[in-house]
């Protein structure tokens, strides 16, 4: 393994949350595909159409953290930000670079371990009905997603430009 996470933390509504997060499950992007088999084709072959299919995260917490619960449930229009900041250590080099993931959202489902005396129990809230994600390592960005005006930018190139320039949408 080349690069491994050393550390990470949890910012959620500009709060650290990092002493109590023990994992966090990023969002994949993933383009939403059409299976299609012409007339003359025995194999049929899967297309990737121009949308995504919708971005969710998952964040494991221990503890019963009010602050997180408060941000659950809430009603159309109250989104939050929630930021990761991860540590990654390249095994070759010995060097750190900053992997860095920005969400818009709400929380919208979660669920608690049991009360049992005596031990940790905790909290997994899942963000669905994600807004925007924007990944970047070491400064760069790897993944920025919104979805209104439309924005793709994979590896530094925006994917939707030629489209949001045809659809009036200035700079995406």
């Amino acid at each position: 393994m080349r690069d491994i996470l050393q550390g990470f933390t949890v910012y959620i509504a500009g709060v650290d949350h990092g002493i109590d997060c023990e994992e966090i499950g990023l969002p994949t992007p993933q383009v939403v595909q059409q299976e299609y088999r012409g007339g003359g084709m025995d194999l049929a072959v899967n297309h990737g159409m121009a949308a995504l299919e919708a971005l969710e995260a998952t964040f494991k917490f221990a503890g019963h953290s009010r602050n997180i619960l408060q941000q659950v449930a809430r009603g159309p229009g109250k989104f939050l930000t929630v930021t990761a900041r991860g540590a990654v250590m390249n095994t070759l080099t010995g060097e750190h670079d900053a992997h860095v993931v920005v969400l818009q959202g709400q929380f919208n489902e979660h669920s608690r371990d049991s009360w049992k005396r005596g031990e940790k129990g905790g909290l997994e809230v899942t963000m669905s009905g994600i807004l925007a994600y924007r990944y970047e390592i070491a400064g760069n960005v790897v993944h920025e997603i919104q979805a209104y005006p439309p924005r793709r930018v994979i590896n530094g190139v925006d994917e939707l430009a030629s489209i949001n320039t045809i659809l009036g949408y200035a700079n995406g």
